[in-house]
């Protein structure tokens, strides 16, 4: 059964990093062996291990060379990516997504590409990965660096290769809700020695010394954290299995509702850090605030409508212009975010119906039933 185990091995590996003396990574010998071990598991040459995920995406927009001026282009169903443009003074632009695995639609990719990108932020949504293999050949096609946010997604593959070794760096997230938790922390993957150490300097300022020899952050992962992820990645594939059981149940409860659409990638197999699927109700004559109100009635306790309702571009730090960026560059007075920027989020993002996989089997039967019964209710 998917559920968080910290136990035996972990308290062996902390109290080696205890009885060490040295619990920062510098110098120690767990941040390198995890590092090792996750490159080797994601099939990509280099890992670096960093405090969040969102220090591993604002260091990647870094290594595009992205500042004022500059753009990155994000899907814009998750905010995280413009943020790490932002963090770099970079204006995000939005490319829509495709409605059925709700990853960004290479083909509105490529209409969004300008003289000024710098860079593409692609997310894995809910465990999906999206159709690298075009997003990289248009990207590297303008010399445009492709970064996957993995976060939903460790484990996750298309076409047979992990998500993280498509693009030129992957970025996951070890955050309390995520598939593997160590509470906080992130990682980033790449196959190319140069952003490795680019990437590097940022996971640990080089201020040998009392020097600074650069204008580098101080991401670092310490080495209790190391410790804990490398007894965490030997259980991840059991962990994954279980998520994946557990995400059969939803598929078998929607099975035969035409209103309830799964999220579905071609050539992708999902790790479902969430169950995802479509409300599309309307055409049916369920209103979605009466699908919300029978769902409300029926207890769920992992189950989200809608997720933030709402797409990135719309979160107040966009909407109300709170970032340096937007003060920045010679085209600050052409930055817009209309309504209708992105038509296909702006609709299915309030639609979507999510349900919470790391859970015990027998918790998530429960909720499946319960999905079962309320789409016989909503039909009757």
């Amino acid at each position: 059964m998917p559920e968080r185990i910290y136990g035996k091995r972990e308290l062996e590996l902390l109290e080696q990093v205890l009885m060490s003396g040295n619990l920062g990574a510098l110098g120690g010998k767990f941040t390198p062996e995890f590092e090792e071990k996750f490159a080797k598991m994601t099939g990509t040459r280099y890992a670096v291990a960093m405090n969040s995920a969102m220090s591993v995406l604002h260091s990647s927009v870094i290594c595009a060379v992205a500042g004022a001026g500059d753009e990155v282009i994000c899907d814009p169903v998750f905010i995280f990516g413009a943020m790490a443009a932002l963090y770099n003074n970079a204006i995000p632009k939005f490319a829509d997504i495709d409605p059925a695995s709700y990853a960004m639609d290479p083909g509105k990719l490529e209409e969004a590409i300008t003289e000024r990108t710098k860079a593409v932020i692609v997310t894995h949504p809910w465990g999906f990965p999206a159709q690298m293999d075009h997003i990289v050949e248009i990207a590297h096609r303008h010399s445009i660096l492709v970064i996957e946010d993995c976060a939903h997604a460790i484990l996750a593959s298309y076409k047979d290769r992990y998500a993280g070794a498509w693009g030129d760096i992957g970025s996951f997230s070890f955050q309390a809700s995520k598939q593997m938790s160590l509470g906080d922390g992130g990682i980033a993957t790449t196959n190319s020695e140069e952003f490795a150490k680019q990437l590097d300097l940022n996971a640990g300022a080089p201020t040998f010394h009392s020097i600074g020899h650069g204008l580098h952050y101080n991401f670092r992962m310490n080495e209790l954290t190391s410790a804990v992820g490398i007894a965490q990645l030997e259980r991840l594939p059991d962990l994954i299995e279980g998520l994946k059981k557990n995400a059969k149940y939803y598929d078998e409860a929607v099975r035969g509702c035409k209103w309830l659409r799964p999220q579905i990638a071609s050539g992708a197999v999902s790790t479902y850090h969430y169950w995802a699927a479509t409300f599309e109700g309307e055409e049916f004559g369920i209103s979605l605030d009466r699908f919300r109100e029978a769902a409300k009635e029926a207890g769920f306790w992992s189950l989200n409508i809608g997720y933030t309702r709402m797409p990135a571009y719309k979160h107040p730090v966009i909407k109300e212009r709170l970032a340096h960026a937007f003060l920045c560059g010679d085209h600050r007075d052409k930055i817009e975010y209309p309504d209708g920027l992105c038509p296909v989020a702006e609709r299915i993002i309030p639609r979507m119906v999510l349900f919470y996989t790391l859970q015990p089997e027998e918790k998530a039967r429960e909720e499946a039933d319960k999905l079962r019964g309320l789409i016989r209710t909503l039909e009757e």
